[in-house]
Protein backbone atom coordinates (compact mmCIF):
# COMPACT_ATOMS: atom_id res chain seq x y z
CA UNK A 1 0.00 0.00 0.00
CA UNK A 2 2.97 2.41 0.92
CA UNK A 3 4.21 1.75 -2.63
CA UNK A 4 1.30 2.87 -4.72
CA UNK A 5 0.75 5.52 -2.28
CA UNK A 6 4.57 6.61 -3.46
CA UNK A 7 3.99 6.00 -6.81
CA UNK A 8 1.12 8.10 -6.84
CA UNK A 9 2.68 11.06 -5.11
CA UNK A 10 5.62 10.77 -7.33
CA UNK A 11 3.22 10.69 -10.30
CA UNK A 12 1.38 13.66 -9.14
CA UNK A 13 4.76 15.72 -8.76
CA UNK A 14 5.72 14.54 -12.18
CA UNK A 15 2.47 16.17 -13.69
CA UNK A 16 3.19 19.39 -11.71
CA UNK A 17 6.84 19.76 -13.11
CA UNK A 18 5.54 19.13 -16.77
CA UNK A 19 2.97 21.44 -16.59
CA UNK A 20 5.10 24.52 -15.40
CA UNK A 21 7.87 23.68 -18.15
CA UNK A 22 4.94 23.81 -20.71
CA UNK A 23 3.52 27.57 -18.88
CA UNK A 24 7.17 28.19 -19.02
CA UNK A 25 7.43 27.48 -22.58
CA UNK A 26 4.01 29.20 -23.31
CA UNK A 27 5.05 32.85 -21.89
CA UNK A 28 8.25 32.31 -23.65
CA UNK A 29 6.49 32.08 -26.98
CA UNK A 30 4.63 35.49 -26.40
CA UNK A 31 7.46 37.38 -25.81
CA UNK A 32 7.98 39.99 -28.55
CA UNK A 33 9.86 43.07 -29.15
CA UNK A 34 8.73 46.18 -30.69
CA UNK A 35 10.71 49.37 -32.43
CA UNK A 36 7.91 51.92 -32.24
CA UNK A 37 8.22 55.87 -32.08
CA UNK A 38 6.42 57.68 -29.67
CA UNK A 39 3.07 59.35 -29.18
CA UNK A 40 2.92 62.32 -30.80
CA UNK A 41 6.02 62.01 -33.10
CA UNK A 42 5.71 60.99 -36.65
CA UNK A 43 5.89 57.10 -37.24
CA UNK A 44 8.62 54.97 -39.00
CA UNK A 45 7.10 55.33 -42.58
CA UNK A 46 7.60 52.14 -44.83
CA UNK A 47 10.23 54.32 -47.14
CA UNK A 48 12.31 55.17 -43.87
CA UNK A 49 12.40 51.14 -42.91
CA UNK A 50 13.22 49.99 -46.55
CA UNK A 51 16.04 52.54 -46.93
CA UNK A 52 17.77 51.41 -43.93
CA UNK A 53 17.78 47.73 -44.68
CA UNK A 54 19.67 48.38 -47.62
CA UNK A 55 22.45 49.93 -45.72
CA UNK A 56 22.75 47.24 -43.34
CA UNK A 57 24.03 43.73 -44.63
CA UNK A 58 22.51 42.10 -41.75
CA UNK A 59 18.49 42.47 -42.86
CA UNK A 60 17.51 40.56 -45.81
CA UNK A 61 14.01 41.71 -47.51
CA UNK A 62 11.43 39.01 -48.30
CA UNK A 63 10.38 39.48 -51.74
CA UNK A 64 6.62 37.68 -51.00
CA UNK A 65 6.37 40.79 -48.62
CA UNK A 66 7.71 42.95 -50.93
CA UNK A 67 4.77 42.42 -53.77
CA UNK A 68 2.06 43.58 -51.02
CA UNK A 69 3.70 46.32 -49.04
CA UNK A 70 2.54 49.04 -51.38
CA UNK A 71 -1.04 48.34 -50.41
CA UNK A 72 -0.48 46.66 -46.98
CA UNK A 73 2.02 48.95 -45.98
CA UNK A 74 3.55 46.33 -44.24
CA UNK A 75 7.33 44.59 -45.10
CA UNK A 76 8.91 41.18 -43.76
CA UNK A 77 12.56 41.31 -43.35
CA UNK A 78 15.00 38.80 -42.13
CA UNK A 79 18.30 39.79 -39.75
CA UNK A 80 20.85 36.66 -39.85
CA UNK A 81 21.81 36.50 -36.67
CA UNK A 82 25.14 35.00 -35.42
CA UNK A 83 24.03 31.37 -35.77
CA UNK A 84 22.93 31.92 -39.51
CA UNK A 85 19.16 31.56 -38.92
CA UNK A 86 17.06 34.07 -40.24
CA UNK A 87 14.94 36.01 -37.71
CA UNK A 88 11.53 38.20 -39.25
CA UNK A 89 11.25 41.35 -38.47
CA UNK A 90 7.71 42.47 -39.59
CA UNK A 91 7.01 46.12 -40.42
CA UNK A 92 3.38 46.90 -40.00
CA UNK A 93 2.15 50.43 -39.92
CA UNK A 94 5.10 52.62 -38.46
CA UNK A 95 6.05 49.81 -36.15
CA UNK A 96 9.01 47.07 -36.47
CA UNK A 97 8.28 43.41 -34.10
CA UNK A 98 10.52 40.70 -33.87
CA UNK A 99 8.86 37.04 -31.75
CA UNK A 100 11.31 35.62 -28.73
CA UNK A 101 14.93 37.72 -29.64
CA UNK A 102 18.34 36.02 -28.93
CA UNK A 103 19.73 38.68 -27.28
CA UNK A 104 22.08 39.55 -30.58
CA UNK A 105 18.73 40.18 -32.04
CA UNK A 106 17.83 42.34 -28.75
CA UNK A 107 20.65 44.51 -29.40
CA UNK A 108 19.94 44.80 -33.02
CA UNK A 109 16.67 45.90 -32.58
CA UNK A 110 17.41 48.55 -30.11
CA UNK A 111 20.76 49.79 -32.50
CA UNK A 112 17.88 50.07 -35.39
CA UNK A 113 15.63 51.77 -32.31
CA UNK A 114 18.61 54.29 -32.10
CA UNK A 115 19.06 54.78 -36.12
CA UNK A 116 15.40 55.54 -36.37
CA UNK A 117 15.24 57.62 -33.70
CA UNK A 118 12.72 55.53 -31.93
CA UNK A 119 12.33 53.50 -28.48
CA UNK A 120 12.35 49.28 -28.10
CA UNK A 121 9.61 48.30 -26.03
CA UNK A 122 8.54 44.69 -24.95
CA UNK A 123 5.06 43.34 -25.12
CA UNK A 124 5.27 43.02 -21.24
CA UNK A 125 5.95 47.07 -20.93
CA UNK A 126 9.32 47.26 -20.88
CA UNK A 127 11.40 50.25 -22.02
CA UNK A 128 15.01 49.21 -23.13
CA UNK A 129 17.90 52.08 -22.43
CA UNK A 130 20.90 51.92 -22.92
CA UNK A 131 21.82 50.84 -19.75
CA UNK A 132 20.59 47.52 -20.64
CA UNK A 133 23.09 46.48 -22.94
CA UNK A 134 25.92 49.12 -22.12
CA UNK A 135 28.23 48.99 -18.88
CA UNK A 136 28.01 53.07 -17.24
Amino acid sequence: MRHLFLLFILSAVNINISFAQENNQNKAQDFAVIISRIEGQEPISLKEWLNYTKLDYKLKASSEANKSSDVADNELTFFLDENGKEVPFKFNKGTISTQNPSKETLFKMFLISKRLSATLKSNTGKTFSDSDFYKQ
